[in-house]
């Protein structure tokens, strides 16, 4: 089983350092303005991968200015799965983010510098060369970003060790999800549907007939 592990902030949304267990029942409590939602919302992005679709009002600063103010402000996801971890990077770019995925489990070293974080990623992959880690190249298009965490990565079978779930038929996946996070009303039936029909290439029919025989064994020795 994949799940999503941990989450660090690294100079993103007013917090110089952060990082948050994710392993587990998670209980997140306090008052107003205390960052509540900014943990949802970073957390919705690594499913959704979607900036418009976060829940946030227009009068306040779009997801880009407010968790990556600066070139050395990242949101970084590690994912466990049955052997080992890999992680993700999400950073600036431009008006817009991109990512890098690394097979291993998140290590700060590979980021900060004394007290402060690199601002280069050409910094950050030297280091994880060295180390002997493996690193994807630049992914700045959300779609490509989805396709690689639900394993529709058809024109790269590389990136298949960081999916999350395997299917070409996952799109509903993440707006089922968003609407959760959201606390959009949905149908209990909608989103079993939703989750099951993602998960399967083709529509599943069980043959009960193969069980008709047993059951009526069984009544006639009863």
């Amino acid at each position: 089983m994949r799940y999503l592990n941990k989450i660090t902030f690294i100079h993103s949304a007013s917090i110089r350092y952060q990082e948050i267990l994710l392993d587990g029942n998670v209980h997140l409590i306090g008052t107003q303005g205390v960052g509540k939602s900014t943990v949802l919302r970073a957390i919705l992005f690594f499913y959704n991968g979607d900036t418009q679709k976060l829940g946030i009002s227009r009068e306040k600063k779009p997801f880009s200015d407010y968790y990556f103010p600066s070139s050395n402000s990242y949101i970084v996801y590690e994912v466990q799965r049955e052997h080992g971890a890999f992680t993700v990077i999400a950073m600036r770019s431009g008006t817009g983010v991109q990512f890098r995925f690394v097979d291993a489990a998140f290590n700060p070293d590979w980021i900060i510098r004394g007290q402060q974080a690199l601002e280069r990623w050409g910094d950050i992959r030297q280091e994880l060369d060295r180390l002997g880690i493996d690193s994807s190249g630049r992914i700045d298009r959300l779609q490509e970003y989805r396709d690689i965490i639900y394993g529709n990565a058809v024109g790269n079978p590389a990136y298949r060790k960081y999916a999350v779930l395997e299917s070409k038929q996952y799109q509903s996946i993440p707006r089922t999800i968003t609407n959760v996070f959201l606390n959009t009303r949905l149908e209990a039936s909608f989103i079993k549907e939703t989750i099951i029909q993602s998960l399967s290439e083709e529509e599943m029919k069980i043959d009960l007939g193969l069980f008709k025989n047993h059951h009526d064994g069984f009544e006639i020795q009863y």
